[in-house]
This record gives C-alpha cells, structure tokens and sequence, in this order.
C-alpha cells in the first residue's frame, strides 16, 4: 500500500518511539528525525513496508544497534510461552481445536512493537479477543485447503504471537509445514533467534525469506524462497506487514491472518480499526469477496 497521510504520522510516531526508547544524545536524535523527515519528502511514493524498513535501516546506523526491539521480543516470546500449557488447554478443552487455535493465532496479531501500541498484559487483551467475532471469516474453507494440501508455507510476523503460530501448527497435525522468519531483525517481527526460543523446530521446518523488510515483499526475497512459495500448495499469511506486500500475489491458494491496526487497512478490508480477519486473497478488499 502507497502511503497515505495517516500513513506519514505513524512512521513519524515510529521515530518518536524509538528517541524515547534508546535516548539518544540530542545530536543524534536530530540528525535521525532529519533523516526520516528527508526520506519521506524524497519517497512519498513508495509503499510502507520499504519504508518502515528504511526508517528502521536507519535507526540502526544512527543510533547504532543491529536488533532494535531485541529484548522485547525475547520478553514477549518468554511470556507467553511460559504459559504455554494453558493456551493449549483452552485449544484442547474445545468443541472445535482447530478454530480456537486460528483464532488465538489471529488474536495475538495484536503484538506489535512498531508504531502500535503494546498491551501492558498482553495475555489479558488476547484472552479479550478471544470473546470477539472474525470481522472477516473464511476459516471453514481455510481448514479445507489444509486438508487437501501436500505442502504448506506459514508467514510469520511477529515475535511473542509466534507461540500461537506454534500452537496452531501442532494443532492442525499438518505432516508439511515450513515456517518462514524475516532474514535478519526488523522491528519486532520473528527471526530464527525467535523461532529457536520457542521451539519452532520441533514442530516444523523453520526457513528464512532472505528479507529484512517488515513484510514479504517478493520481489527483495532470497530466489529459494521464491520458488518455494510458488510450489507450495498453501501458504498461510500472518499479519498487516506481509498482507500489505502479498496482497496483489498471484497464488492460488493464499489465505490471510491478520488484525486490521490501522485505518487505511481496515478501510481496504471493510472492517472496523482491530477487526480479526481470516480470509483468502486478493478477494479480500472490501466489495471483492465472493
């Protein structure tokens, strides 16, 4: 998605949270908010998920830390994972497993330590979420596709939600499944140190997009991961960043998990602002689902 004006004021907020959090001296913080500043005047072309890399590109340099929300993620990670027997209780104890192991998966899109806000409990706001319908629910039809399909490739976005990703993986009993991280750290979003914390590579193999963007932005992924995302038979989306670069792809068979966090997308999608949507692309702009 191009950016929009809301689009410029949460990649500014972006910048003010990341001065608060590290403190720089003044001169640096200067030189970064000028360097922000110029690179949305010269790029108001291009579309979030590159320039949320670029900010955060960046903010590495400037402030000189390659993992910027490094131990928030860890923190995030260890929270939930530490109750990692209740989430599955309340999956088990379930008349229907699989849909509540969607559906906590999609509620813990909620963590984002970008330029959303953060639940100071996170395990309160998801366990809320959970009493609240899919604005988008396409999950019947997903859970077929998943029966039928040899293959599976499932998108991971952020760290701390990568637990439920988890939980969903083992739940659906799925013999083919490959997890996908970002190639190196981007804001808060999973790599393979976040995988490896949880235990992702017990349950599935764990690969790498190649990519340190906030998003799946195919055409700045490594090329084996390219080709094994066109030949593979599912491939499950999580979250608004790889929505935002895989909304327009041609698989056939691509279904998105995500919380709508800001206005622009829950325009696009025809939801309310932290709608939970479970649907198939491209279909799902608002007014295009079948």
């Amino acid at each position: 998605m191009i950016m929009r004006h809301e689009c410029y004021f949460c990649h500014l907020k972006t910048v003010e949270k990341l001065i608060d959090k590290f403190k720089p001296q003044r001169k640096v913080a200067d030189l970064f908010a000028r360097a922000v500043n110029e690179l949305l005047y010269h790029k108001q072309d291009g579309t979030n998920p590159i320039l949320a890399g670029d900010i955060h590109r960046l903010a590495k340099d400037i402030i000189n830390n390659s993992d910027l929300y490094r131990e928030e993620k860890h923190q995030a990670n260890k929270v939930l994972l530490e109750n990692y027997d209740v989430w599955e209780d309340l999956v088990k104890n379930n008349g229907d497993p699989m849909r509540k192991a969607t559906k906590l998966a999609v509620a813990g899109n909620i963590i984002d330590y970008g330029a959303h806000s953060v639940p100071t409990d996170i395990e309160k706001q998801i366990k809320a979420m959970l009493n609240i319908d899919l604005a988008i629910d396409e999950t019947d039809e997903l859970f077929q596709k998943i029966a039928r399909a040899d293959s599976i490739l499932y998108l991971g976005d952020n760290a701390g939600e990568i637990v439920f990703d988890k939980l969903l993986i083992e739940t659906s009993e799925h013999p083919n499944i490959t997890y996908v991280v970002r190639g190196r750290p981007i804001i808060n979003d999973v790599t393979h140190e976040d995988a490896e914390q949880v235990g992702m590579h017990h349950v599935c193999k764990v690969v790498s997009n190649g990519s340190d963007v906030p998003s799946t932005l195919l055409n700045l992924c490594s090329e084996k991961f390219i080709r094994k995302f066109y030949k593979t038979d599912l491939v499950i989306s999580k979250g608004q960043g790889n929505y935002e670069g895989l909304m327009n792809a041609d698989h056939p068979n691509l279904y998105f998990l995500l919380i709508a966090k800001c206005k622009p997308i829950a325009e696009l999608l025809g939801v309310d602002l932290f709608g939970m949507v479970v649907g198939k692309g491209p279909r799902l702009e608002a007014g295009r689902r079948w």
